[in-house]
């Protein structure tokens, strides 16, 4: 875990600067091939889709976003040593995923149990 980083993070200081990158359910465009990632929310959308309420809030990461910020701990000098959480401030409910998976045209979301 991020704990072995931070070690081997101290053991080659002389060679290598670490940030670790955090992030919350992660939504955006996949590449091709890729999967979803975000194996929690995947679960309770599953549930979702299946009829039942789940009540949960998130704090969600847009995959653009993290992009952004990985690419700028590859390029700023003083990221390193640095831990960052990229997710939204506002929490989002599951009910308003679950408004989001229908919008998109999922079926099986059964928005009046709400």
């Amino acid at each position: 875990g991020e704990a072995k980083v931070w070690e081997l993070a101290e053991k080659y200081k002389d060679k290598y600067s670490v940030c670790t990158v955090h992030f919350g359910p992660l939504f955006g465009a996949l590449l091709p091939g890729q999967t979803w990632t975000s194996g929690h929310v995947l679960q309770v959308l599953q549930k979702m889709a299946k009829g039942k309420v789940v009540c949960q809030m998130w704090g969600v990461t847009d995959a653009a976003d993290l992009a952004a910020v990985h690419v700028l701990g590859l390029e700023r000098p003083e990221a390193a040593g640095q831990r960052y959480m990229v997710a939204s401030a506002d929490q989002v409910s599951s009910l308003e995923i679950a408004e989001w998976a229908a919008a998109a045209g999922a079926t099986g979301v059964d928005l009046a149990a709400w």
